[in-house]
């Protein structure tokens, strides 16, 4: 990509937005020749996307059973595939934008399909942290602009959100406050972060660290305990940044979401909830939790999509449990998905032809999946190089997407975008007789 001559680098005056993870950075300058300010993962998922968009005319805009197919009649095959289902789930949904969710969901509304963004917290039996205890959070830029205590708590955003350190925590304070991050859990983040105690369990330094700042002496097993109440102690404002536990009961979330509680009534506290990052299936995961949310009144793990009385159970409904236990005869997956939902994909016995089960995909990607296992694979056009639309960072900050002038795939068309291509395939199982 190439930003236009004398356009400042921190500038988005001339710049678009990667889409290739939930920072959905906004300084990438368009063209696709020089990359330099996008991270690694990110530059290379834009030369994947550029040379996809780049295909020869003719190529295959569908699959049917691996084999290359016209789009109307891979819709066709959907369409009829949909009306058979007894039983169907949509999920994926964090690599579209809220255009696309949104028409996911009408067609899941007239299917009575389940729906799932796959969001790690939809696995655990608890649940969202969010529903149960309250969550005190903040904006990306609350944490640059005043937070002089950061504490990386359990994760490591330089893996997970390439160029959030660079843009979030490495930028100087107001006045000449200096900032000091800390990081519990294995590994350094910072630059002179010790490693404190990379055998601790994230629940009980929590459990620790909250009775000695409400004044009782509770040992533990390492210094982190002490380190932390001290650091606590002489910051002016404290961030505890977390991402993807894995945590199957949601205990680590609860126990972060009571501490930062319990610190927000001593001194301006907030907890970033970074979540899996470029690992959570897309960059739009906070706008896939907020659509589910508006309309079902809960993030993900939806049994059965309707507006006027949705069901959501978390460990039970989500799309990883729905998968392994058998309990669905399709599945549309709308964008990449998250690694354990590919996983539980890849294991079941439901993928070959003879199967019971239908895989729908609905991607940008040129090939199709899993050696021609998926059985209806339709292509879309790419975000990062025909951004057209509107996501959420991570932070649940609005971000807009303009289609670009001068972007990689100038042949891209609205007709090809993956809320054109969901809506297309809504029309045809509603004029097929596939309403609920």
């Amino acid at each position: 990509m190439t930003r236009v001559a004398g356009t400042p680098a921190d500038s988005s005056a001339a710049a678009t937005v990667c889409t290739a993870c939930p920072l959905l950075c906004d300084d990438i300058a368009p063209g696709a020749v020089d990359l330099a300010r996008a991270c690694a993962p990110g530059a290379a998922a834009f030369a994947a996307a550029s040379a996809a968009a780049g295909a020869p005319a003719g190529a295959p805009a569908a699959w049917i059973d691996g084999v290359p197919s016209a789009r109307g009649a891979a819709l066709d095959r959907a369409a009829l595939a949909l009306g058979a289902a007894r039983r169907v789930l949509i999920t994926g949904l964090a690599g579209a934008t809220l255009e696309g969710i949104a028409t996911a969901c009408d067609l899941a509304e007239t299917l009575g399909a389940a729906v799932d963004p796959s969001g790690s917290d939809m696995t655990a039996a608890a649940g969202p942290t969010i529903a149960r205890v309250g969550s005190i959070t903040a904006e990306w830029e609350e944490l640059r602009d005043r937070a002089d205590l950061v504490i990386f708590w359990f994760c490591n955003p330089a893996a997970t959100h390439p160029r959030f350190l660079e843009r979030f925590v490495a930028p100087a304070l107001p006045a000449g406050t200096v900032r000091r991050t800390i990081t519990v859990g294995p590994g350094a983040v910072g630059p002179r972060d010790p490693a404190n105690g990379p055998g601790t369990d994230p629940t009980e330094t929590a459990r620790c660290l909250l009775l000695n700042l409400k004044g009782h002496a509770v040992a533990s097993t390492d210094n982190t305990v002490a380190d932390l109440h001290a650091a606590i102690d002489a910051a002016e404002c404290v961030a505890i940044v977390t991402g993807a536990t894995g945590d199957p009961l949601g205990l680590d979330a609860w126990s972060v979401a009571g501490l930062v509680q319990h610190l927000a009534h001593r001194k301006p506290a907030f907890q970033v909830p970074l979540g899996a990052g470029i690992a959570g299936g897309g960059a739009n995961v906070a706008g896939a939790a907020a659509v589910c949310t508006w309309r079902y009144g809960a993030a993900g793990a939806i049994a059965r999509a309707d507006r006027g009385g949705s069901l959501s159970l978390p460990g039970e409904a989500d799309a990883m449990h729905l998968i392994a236990r058998g309990e669905v005869d399709c599945v549309i997956t709308i964008g990449p998905l998250a690694t354990p939902v590919e996983e539980a994909l890849a294991a079941s016995s439901g993928l070959t032809a003879s199967s019971g089960l239908t895989l729908i995909r609905v991607n940008d990607e040129a090939e199709p999946r899993m050696g021609g296992t998926s059985r209806i694979q339709l292509r879309a056009a790419s975000l990062l190089v025909a951004p057209a639309g509107t996501m959420l960072r991570g932070d649940g900050r609005w971000v807009p997407l303009a289609l670009s002038t001068e972007g990689t795939c100038p042949a891209a068309q609205v007709s090809d975008s993956l809320p054109a291509i969901v809506a297309e395939l809504h029309a045809r199982v509603r004029a097929s007789g596939g309403q609920s």
